[in-house]
């Protein structure tokens, strides 16, 4: 840590508060690191790291065949945005649960959770969710913090329910199946949606929120479930493939491009060369800045692993306690305000190699990997709940015209409960374990 932080975290946080983009903050601190061991006198290391490993491991780190998935999921979710594949779920969900007390709630809550094909992103998916369904809400009588709050705290459901590009990302980093984090993703979106919705009925009852529509009918239901089916059974085509084998989960990408064109060709009839087109092009532009940052973040990962960081940094902690509890609640604490700072992804590369010795080792807490991929996902992405400082407030309070200080009030029921869900993850293994146990990936 004497040679780490001045020669390479110090120049990571001043790029950084200096607004540079965290790929290159994330490059140029490694290369002016690698540089300074080559300067004589300094005697960083005993031997000079040639630069040219910057450019050596960066494409080690994105010549993976698991990161082949990537630009998979991200070109199947931007096609069934196109082709309205997505909007005919939303669709369904107001058909299925829109007339219900707090039913546009719901909806909204179930659209962020569809949103997971399109992008992993919670910040994307708040951005992309918020303005339809926040002035939708408002116009139903929804206080605007409410809604807004309720939109952020389900905009994280999108990178915990597969399938999911952080699980890919992570999974190839760390060395978890990310098969196993597909199937142990389940129960933790469920949970996590269940409670958002019970307390979006709560608060609505309470409160009088929402407009009550006529219930349309069984029949109009099931019209537009048959309508939706092909698109439904998406997920399920996805982890049934997986889970008996039928392909990889980096093959399972490109079983998803093609269903996605067949529906939009054959069932929905909504696709042009235009729409395609379009969707390769944001494709390209998503994949290359993700992957920059996965490179970078490698290379960076590599020299803190080399000096042994993780190592002191379990130490640390290990001095400040040793009973596992406490040491899980302190990480929880630490994760939570960590990414208040820094977009999701940025956070799961840099912090997930570091903290996995102290998440995973006997000495430390004693997760699975698996248990560790998906807590450290969720616990990061809470991160980006937590008030004031929200990255996730900060782009629905504009959407629902509605100050930072009220939206951060109105999202502390949400916030206290996903925290309590993810508490439970870290504490009852058989919530994330369960089905990767039964499947076979653990």
């Amino acid at each position: 840590m004497e040679i780490v932080g001045p020669f390479l975290l110090a120049p990571l946080f001043i790029l950084l508060i200096a607004g540079v983009p965290i790929a290159f903050s994330l490059g140029l601190s490694s290369a002016f690191f690698l540089a300074l061991t080559a300067v004589p006198g300094l005697d960083l290391v005993p031997r000079p790291i040639p630069l040219l490993a910057l450019a050596s491991e960066m494409f080690t780190g994105v010549n993976q065949f698991a990161l082949l998935a990537l630009p998979m999921f991200i070109l199947s979710g931007e096609l069934m945005h196109r082709f309205n594949i997505i909007e005919s779920l939303i669709g369904f969900s107001r058909l299925l649960i829109g007339w219900t007390r707090g039913g546009l709630g719901h909806v909204t809550i179930l659209a962020c959770a569809m949103f997971a094909f399109i992008s992993g992103s919670a910040l994307a998916t708040a951005a992309s969710i918020g303005p339809t369904m926040i002035p939708a809400m408002v116009r139903e009588r929804y206080p605007s913090a409410f809604a807004a709050s309720l939109c952020a705290a389900a905009a994280m459901l999108g990178p915990i329910i597969p399938p999911s590009t952080p699980m890919i990302i992570v999974g190839s980093q760390l060395g978890i199946s990310i098969g196993g984090m597909f199937v142990g993703g389940i129960v933790p979106g469920i949970l996590l949606a269940a409670v958002l919705m019970g307390l979006n009925a709560y608060a609505s009852r309470r409160g009088a929120y929402g407009e009550i529509h006529r219930f349309e009918g069984v029949k109009p239901v099931l019209r537009g479930s048959l309508r939706t089916l092909p698109a439904l059974t998406v997920p399920m085509l996805l982890l049934s493939g997986i889970v008996f084998g039928v392909f990889t989960p980096t093959e399972a990408g490109a079983v998803t491009v093609f269903y996605a064109l067949l529906l939009g060709a054959i069932y929905f009839r909504t696709i042009t060369f235009a729409k395609v087109a379009e969707s390769l092009r944001a494709t390209t532009r998503v994949t290359a800045s993700v992957l920059l940052i996965v490179a970078t973040a490698l290379v960076f990962n590599r020299i803190m692993t080399f000096f042994r960081v993780p190592e002191a940094l379990l130490n640390t902690l290990l001095e400040v306690t040793s009973d596992p509890i406490f040491l899980t609640l302190l990480i929880v604490a630490f994760l939570l305000v960590v990414g208040t700072f820094m977009d999701e992804l940025s956070n799961m590369l840099i912090l997930g190699p570091l903290l996995m010795p102290i998440c995973t080792s006997a000495e430390g807490i004693g997760m699975h990997p698996i248990q560790y991929g998906l807590f450290l996902m969720t616990a990061i992405l809470l991160g980006l709940l937590t008030p004031p400082l929200s990255l996730l407030l900060n782009v629905v309070a504009p959407i629902g015209r509605v100050s930072i200080e009220r939206v951060s009030l109105a999202v502390l029921p949400f916030f206290f409960a996903e925290v309590g869900v993810l508490l439970v993850m870290a504490f009852v293994p058989a919530v994330t374990m369960t089905l990767p146990r039964l499947f076979g990936f653990a």
